[in-house]
């Protein structure tokens, strides 16, 4: 690995099973500032779920300098791995407003456990924007959760949306 890019190399240590060694190479990815983001935003496309999720988490960590990587990372919740998913919500929270048009676009698809983590994330930049069908979402999936996770999320997503209401 020697003859590695530093990017190549931190990349290849996303995926490692040394937790350590995996956020290590987060920091340091994120510590190469924005010139790096079409390489990371290029690097979605990867087969390995895993080091898509840490890529993900390296994005959120960039904050709003990654505000380009939103569109990609908001179809990710489409995704069928649930970490994935977790990831690019937060990911798109940290982001901040310039996620909501993607957000909205994964509100307005028939995918229903999309739907709920986009809601999740909808609830802290505008939950204004949360429609009766999304906060159902909500509601359901704390009724009916697919993994603990979830019932935690809507719980605080119900909260931020009711409390958003009351307030107008």
């Amino acid at each position: 690995m020697s003859d590695l890019k530093p990017f190549d190399a931190n990349l290849a240590k996303l995926g490692s099973s040394n937790t350590q060694e995996a956020f290590a190479a987060i920091q340091a990815l994120k510590n190469q500032g924005i010139q790096i983001l079409p390489a990371l935003i290029e690097q979605l496309r990867v087969s390995d779920m895993s080091v898509r999720t840490m890529i993900v988490v390296v994005l959120g960590e960039m904050g709003e300098a990654a505000a380009e990587s939103s569109s990609q990372v908001a179809t990710l919740m489409l995704e069928d791995f649930e970490q994935l998913r977790m990831a690019s919500a937060l990911t798109l929270t940290r982001i901040g407003s310039s996620s909501i048009p993607h957000l909205l676009r994964i509100l307005a698809s028939n995918d229903n456990t999309a739907c709920f983590w986009a809601a999740w994330s909808m609830s802290f930049l505008d939950p204004s924007q949360i429609s009766d069908k999304a906060l159902e979402i909500l509601r359901n999936k704390r009724n009916q959760p697919d993994s603990p996770i979830e019932v935690f999320a809507a719980e605080e997503a119900i909260g931020k949306i009711v409390g958003n209401r009351l307030q107008q």
